[in-house]
């Protein structure tokens, strides 16, 4: 592509080794890059944008907003809908005569279906697009919370919990390959952070209403507000979130097939024109709100590509240690949903399951405060970093923006243990157990994933699929033991076991941060690469 050419020729001025993940972000003389507006300030602008007024990355902010609130709601509610049994666990129990492990496998099976049905739903939004995707989706979710509140046994409800889980799972991969297809490099860690606090807060907000719900309307009625909610959110989608899939260097293929000749002229045509005078004028195009895109004529292609890719990066460093770094605050949150209602209803401190519901707060201001630092700092240092560089971006720029929710993260283990085990008072564990935990959960894997896509762009949804499959098997695995190590060992045992793990890819970022470009090198030839021009 035109914008590829310009890199290289950058990068030969420069005498800079260009492989994935490393940027020139200034302009060198005669090699001039696309700046917003064409401006010759701002910030460089990658990966390069079309000049076409459809191109999601040229589209104004406002359509940029509309589409991300849109799709962000939408993650909101079926989170929402799927994570926020654990204050209604007393009620459940006595409604199917349930001990602890049955009431936590409730949520646990769910997890793991959420988990890996994003194997499917990578391929799918690939083919028909997003848009139809999430719709249909959507659609299914109203339906599985229908069941949920009507359900009559424990295997009824069980099998509802999976298959809302399955249907659910849109959430945790679309909006970041949205985010992919919309905005920019510098502006992916702000938007990931918004991201996984939408994502996380669901989690948070979900138990708080749940708790109160049951508490006084009867478990049920939370089912049938979460019935509400996503039937709103599916018809948010129809009107206000228009199809974000571009194939970048070509035009648009859910609109037309363009030619070899066409597209090399566009090629020719995007290196003499002003690149990037488009960027903030555009808007989305009649096509891209057909709530029935074109099948892409590779879908078999995307089957394959899709199905075997998360397998295959599974075993790359940087995807992997992504994954864990995901999965280790993620878990951590989910430790802490489980056990909640357990202690804090026990004699020992005597609340109503709407104050365990309300305890919740405590991970939505910290999921707040992470997104609102994390995104920003972690962008911020990368930036003041390049400029030390000569305005040449690596990928591990990011990297040591972690290190002071890695402290925090350090803190919340340390009081979950100590604080479940000695009966804390509960302003200390919910404070700097859960609110630590929530600030966690939503810095670390911002910046982590945000690094691995930047160092892979072209499989950003399929980096998700491996974190949120690692972390729903991880969460899974919790649901089973968690109550008999603690019963066998005490708490300390439960959160330092829990400590092992998540400080494993904690630890490897200090030698990641050194030599995570040699990484990079090793793979700069791989395929993984060449999917950019299939998306």
């Amino acid at each position: 592509m035109a914008g590829e050419r310009m890199d290289q020729k950058a990068a030969a001025k420069l005498n800079v080794e260009m492989i994935p993940g490393t940027e020139v972000m200034t302009d060198t003389g005669d090699v001039h890059f696309a700046r917003a507006g064409g401006s010759d300030k701002g910030s460089v602008l990658v990966p390069h944008p079309s000049n076409n007024p459809a191109d999601p990355l040229n589209w104004s902010l406002m359509w940029k907003l509309i589409t991300a609130i849109s799709q962000l709601l939408y993650v909101w509610v079926l989170v929402c809908s799927a994570l926020s049994l654990a204050p209604m666990f007393p009620f459940l129990g006595m409604q199917f005569h349930l001990n602890q492990q049955q009431l936590s496998l409730l949520t646990g099976l769910n997890v793991i279906t959420l988990g890996f049905a994003n194997i499917l739903i990578v391929p799918l939004s690939n083919i028909f697009g997003r848009r139809p995707i999430s719709i249909f989706f959507g659609l299914l979710v109203v339906l599985t919370n229908v069941w949920q509140a009507v359900a009559t046994s424990h295997h009824s409800f069980l099998a509802a919990r999976a298959c809302n889980g399955i249907v659910a799972a849109t959430s945790e991969t679309i909006m970041v390959q949205v985010i992919a297809d919309m905005f920019f490099l510098h502006e992916r860690g702000l938007w990931v952070g918004v991201y996984f606090t939408f994502y996380f807060s669901g989690a948070f907000l979900g138990p708080i209403m749940s708790g109160n719900i049951a508490a006084r309307h009867g478990w049920r009625s939370f089912f049938w507000l979460t019935v509400a909610l996503a039937a709103f959110v599916t018809l948010l989608l129809v009107v206000a979130f228009p199809e974000t899939r571009w194939r970048r260097g070509s035009t648009n293929p859910a609109e037309s097939k363009t030619s070899a000749e066409t597209e090399a002229k566009l090629e020719s045509d995007s290196e003499t024109a002003s690149v990037g005078h488009m960027v903030g004028k555009g808007k989305p195009s009649r096509a891209q709100w057909s709530p029935i895109q074109k099948p892409d004529s590779r879908w078999m292609t995307f089957v394959v590509r899709d199905i075997t890719t998360p397998f295959i990066v599974f075993f790359n460093p940087i995807v992997f240690w992504a994954a864990l770094m995901l999965a280790g605050p993620a878990d951590l949150l989910l430790i802490f949903n489980l056990t909640e209602s357990g202690l804090f209803g026990s004699p020992a401190y005597g609340f109503s399951p709407g104050a365990v519901g309300y305890t919740n707060f405590a991970f939505f201001v910290g999921g707040i405060i992470g997104v609102l630092t994390a995104g920003p700092l972690s962008d911020w240092w990368a930036r003041r970093a390049t400029l030390k560089n000569n305005g040449i971006r690596e990928a591990e720029m990011r990297l040591p923006a972690l290190l002071p929710y890695c402290i925090i993260f350090l803190i919340s283990h340390v009081i979950g243990a100590v604080g479940y085990q000695k009966l804390y008072s509960w302003p200390t564990i919910v404070v700097c157990g859960f609110g630590f935990s929530g600030l966690s959960v939503t810095a670390i894997p911002t910046i982590a994933i945000a690094y691995a896509v930047d160092c892979y762009k072209p499989i950003s949804g399929e980096i998700m699929v491996v974190a949120t499959v690692l972390k729903n098997v991880l969460g899974f695995c919790l649901s089973y033991w968690v109550f008999n190590v603690m019963a066998k060992s005490g708490w300390v045992a439960v959160y330092m076991t829990q400590f092992a793990v998540s400080f494993l890819p904690v630890v490897l970022t200090i030698p990641l941060y050194f030599f995570g470009k040699n990484l990079r090198r090793w793979t700069r030839n791989s395929d993984l690469h060449r999917m950019e021009a299939l998306i």
